[in-house]
């Protein structure tokens, strides 16, 4: 997985279902350098060293040798540098079950 961008600028922009003014968007590509299909079924995301949200049952489907992009977005009251870092698991074609422990994310102070 690469974050594009990181560090994350601090940007201010509206977030759907937050009212906070200190906002953060960034991607995530999921590149499956493998020879067996993935797919996503778990999402496990972190802010600041402590668990944020869980989300299961996405079926997100990433072919063999093909990437997915997933747009992130994080709000806070507080504007200061923040941490945070996605990890996800599910299956491959071959049922093996995966896990993967994503990079540290840098959320720039404003």
């Amino acid at each position: 997985m690469t974050i594009s961008p990181n560090p994350v600028p601090w940007s201010g922009n509206l977030i759907p279902n937050c009212s906070l003014t200190n906002t953060w968007t960034y991607t995530q590509i999921l590149d499956n350098v493998g020879s067996a299909e993935l797919t996503i079924s778990d999402r496990t995301d972190y802010f600041d060293g402590a668990l944020f949200s869980q989300k299961s049952g996405l079926g997100i489907v990433i072919p063999a040798g093909s990437k997915t992009t997933l747009t992130t977005r994080f709000c806070s009251a507080n504007s200061f540098e923040h941490h945070t870092r996605t990890d996800f698991s599910g299956s491959d074609s071959k049922n093996n079950r995966i896990n993967y422990k994503g990079p540290e994310v840098t959320l720039s102070k404003k």
